[in-house]
């Protein structure tokens, strides 16, 4: 690294974190509540999107107790 300048470190702290943060926010959903809010504003521009709480609690109702498959327990 002895040949590394700060705006090259500092650019590669930001290439890995967009390629972690690719990976790691659909694993918690933070992907999807953007897709989410993209939707409503092209297909239902008078309509108030859910915040992201209820988004993600809604999300959890549906996987978690809609009595059908996927349920575990």
């Amino acid at each position: 690294m002895s040949n590394s300048t700060p705006l090259k470190i500092v650019s590669r702290i930001k290439h890995i974190y967009g390629k972690a943060e690719r990976f790691f926010h659909p694993l918690v959903g933070l992907s999807s509540y953007d897709k989410y809010l993209e939707h409503m504003k092209k297909a239902h521009p008078d309509r108030k999107p859910q915040s992201r709480g209820e988004f993600f609690k809604e999300r959890l109702e549906k996987r978690y107790n809609s009595g059908g498959v996927g349920k575990c327990c």
